[in-house]
C-alpha cells in the first residue's frame, strides 16, 4: 500500500493553526492513530492520548510497570507499535496507576528512562483525580471518540472531555503559547455522541455525511472536522476480501467500509415548507429552541420560529418531565407511522431517544 493511501493530519494541522479542535471521522484503517502520533513524535511535542475507560490503559499497557525491567507478557496492544516497526524506535506504554500511564522510549533491557513521550489518561480517571498539571502538553489525542454501539458510556463523557482540555490548557495562552489542540479520532458510528454533542456539531457532521461533503470549518467555533473517505487504492485491495463481500451491505459494512453512519436513521430527516402547517409548542434544550408544527398528514420539527406557544425547558427537571408526558410518546408513535419530518438529525434523536438523554 502506498503512504498516499493513508492519512496524514498533518496537513490538516499545518494548513488549518487557527482552529483549536479537529474533529477526523472515518476512514477506517486508513492511519488516523498513526498519523496524529507520528505528527507529535517528530515535533518532539509531548501530548495527552486518552482511551475512554481504565481497561483500556490496562490493555495498551499490557503488564508493564514503572521500574520493571521488560514486559510481563510477550504482547504489545501499544498505539506505537506500529511506528516502532517503521521508524526503529522502542516507546512502550507502561502503567503508572489506575487509568494513567505514559509512553516511554526503552533500553535494551525493556525499561522506561527519561521523560514521556506521550501520557496515557482514561476519561474514567480523570473524574477522579484533582489538581494534576500537565501543561506542557500540546495535545489531547482522544481516540475512538465516537463509542461502540455496545459500549455503556457516562452521558456527560462530553463535558468530562471539556473539563479535561481545560485542566490541561490552564494560562497557556497567557504565556504565550499556542493553544492546546484536541484531536478526535473514530470511525463513523453513529453521528449522535457526547463529544459532538457537547461542540455542538452533530448536525453539521450529519449534513456533511448526506452531501458527500468532505471538510468543514467552523471559523467562529475554531473546530475543524474532515470526513475522511478511505482511498481508492486502499478500497480495491478491501474488495477483494470475503468479510467485504459478505458484509458490504450491511450497517455494519456501510460504517467500517462506505465511512456511512449505519448505525443512524437518517429516513425522516427532511427540510419542509411551512405552508399548510400550523405551530403547536415549542421546547428549549441548551440554547436553542424547537418548535411542533402539525398540519393533517402530521407534524414537522424545526428550528422555524413561531409565536405564543406554550414551551418547554428542557434545561430543567420538571420540564423534561412535563414535555416527556404531554407530548413525546404521542411524537414517538407518530414517526414510528411515518407522521413525523424532522429539520435535524438532532431534533430527531431527542425525540426518538428522549430516554437516553433525560432520567423520566
Amino acid at each position: 500500500m502506498s503512504k498516499s493511501a493513508y492519512y496524514d493530519i498533518r496537513d490538516d494541522l499545518e494548513k488549518h493553526p487557527e482552529c483549536w479542535a479537529y474533529l477526523i471521522v472515518g476512514g477506517r484503517n486508513t492511519g488516523k492513530t498513526y498519523g496524529a502520533l507520528k505528527y507529535y513524535l517528530d515535533e518532539n511535542l509531548p501530548n495527552i492520548f486518552v482511551k475512554r475507560t481504565n481497561e483500556d490503559v490496562d490493555t495498551i499497557c499490557a503488564g508493564n510497570q514503572i521500574g520493571k525491567k521488560g514486559a510481563e507478557y510477550e504482547a504489545d496492544f501499544s498505539p506505537y507499535k506500529a511506528l516502532n516497526r517503521d521508524l526503529h524506535t522502542s516507546i512502550k506504554a507502561f502503567k503508572i496507576k489506575n487509568g494513567i500511564g505514559g509512553f516511554y522510549k526503552t533500553n535494551d533491557e525493556g525499561g522506561a528512562y527519561g521523560a514521556p513521550i506521550a501520557y496515557l489518561i482514561s476519561l474514567f480517571s480523570v473524574s477522579r483525580i484533582k489538581g494534576f498539571d500537565l501543561s506542557e502538553a500540546d495535545a489531547i489525542i482522544f481516540d475512538e471518540f465516537i463509542p461502540q454501539p455496545w459500549e455503556r458510556i457516562n452521558r456527560k463523557e462530553g463535558e468530562q472531555l471539556m473539563d479535561l482540555y481545560k485542566t490541561v490548557s490552564r494560562d497557556r495562552v497567557l504565556r504565550g503559547k499556542g493553544e492546546l489542540k484536541l484531536i478526535c479520532l473514530a470511525n463513523a458510528v453513529n453521528v449522535y455522541n457526547p463529544t459532538c454533542e457537547v461542540l455542538e456539531v452533530t448536525d453539521t457532521i450529519s449534513q456533511m455525511a448526506a452531501s458527500g461533503r468532505e471538510t468543514f470549518i467552523d471559523e467562529e467555533k475554531g473546530i475543524f472536522i474532515r470526513m475522511l473517505k478511505t482511498s481508492e487504492e486502499m478500497m480495491k485491495a478491501e474488495e477483494q476480501t470475503g468479510i467485504y463481500r459478505a458484509m458490504k451491505n450491511t450497517s455494519w459494512g456501510r460504517m467500517a467500509f462506505g465511512n456511512e453512519f449505519g448505525y443512524n436513521d437518517f429516513s425522516r430527516i427532511k427540510k419542509v415548507a411551512l405552508k399548510g402547517y400550523r405551530p403547536m409548542y415549542s421546547y428549549t434544550h441548551k440554547e436553542r429552541t424547537v418548535y411542533i408544527y402539525m398540519n393533517d398528514e402530521g407534524f414537522y420539527v424545526t428550528s422555524s420560529a413561531a409565536q405564543n406557544l406554550q414551551n418547554y425547558d428542557l434545561n430543567t427537571e420538571t420540564g423534561q418531565k412535563a414535555f416527556y408526558y404531554d407530548h413525546v410518546i404521542d411524537l414517538q408513535n407518530a414517526a414510528i407511522d411515518g407522521q413525523v419530518w424532522f429539520e435535524k438529525y438532532t431534533f430527531y434523536d431527542l425525540i426518538m431517544n428522549y430516554k437516553k438523554r433525560f432520567i423520566i
